[in-house]
């Protein structure tokens, strides 16, 4: 939540570096559950590195892995890239960013930045609903299956809304080679 908020205000590097660490996090959570040297090594706290939970969870989906990538090569970690403050041309003159204000001709940017931290934080919502399902009784990314310990993908109307929104914003993207994102 606290990523869209600054997102929604106008905050461009801030809030992927909250989405990389809610996505560590549920990683790190999977992990744990999956694999009993991993819980072993988180009980006796002797060198464990949340960071290995990223790659184990890569092994069964990875785009989390690309995604995790993603997040640390863009805003996390300091480059030339994310080291001003954020800047926008105003009669062709730069200005720092106002937070909040969106740009004419950046809204494109906005758009996309908002969908982006809906993406990481449905990853984050299944991630968890893998873990916990056993005691939840209301799941919306995935659904028990019956009679079986198992559970399978589930896509509510909700996220088919928001899925065929994201596309069709991507394929705009994708078509106006002079778009930005």
């Amino acid at each position: 939540m606290a990523a869209f908020e600054l997102s929604l205000g106008g905050y461009m590097w801030e809030p992927s570096i909250l989405l990389r660490s809610a996505l560590e996090g549920c990683a790190t959570a999977w992990d744990l559950v999956h694999n009993g040297s991993r819980f072993e090594l988180w009980k006796t706290k002797r060198k464990f590195d949340s960071t290995d939970s990223i790659s184990n969870v890569k092994e069964v989906s990875s785009e989390i892995g690309k995604l995790y990538g993603h997040l640390s090569n863009f805003n996390v970690h300091t480059s030339p890239l994310n080291s001003s403050p954020s800047m926008v041309v105003v009669q062709d003159e730069p200005k720092f960013q106002f937070f909040g204000f969106v740009s004419p001709g950046k809204e494109s940017a906005r758009k996309t930045e908002i969908f982006f931290c809906l993406f990481v934080t449905y990853i984050c919502l299944q991630l968890t609903e893998l873990v916990f399902h056993h005691y939840a009784s209301d799941l919306e990314t995935i659904e028990k299956i019956p009679g079986a310990d198992l559970v399978r993908t589930k896509v509510s109307e909700r996220h088919r809304k928001v899925v065929e929104a994201m596309k069709v914003h991507f394929q705009d993207i994708a078509a106006d080679g002079s778009a930005s994102l």
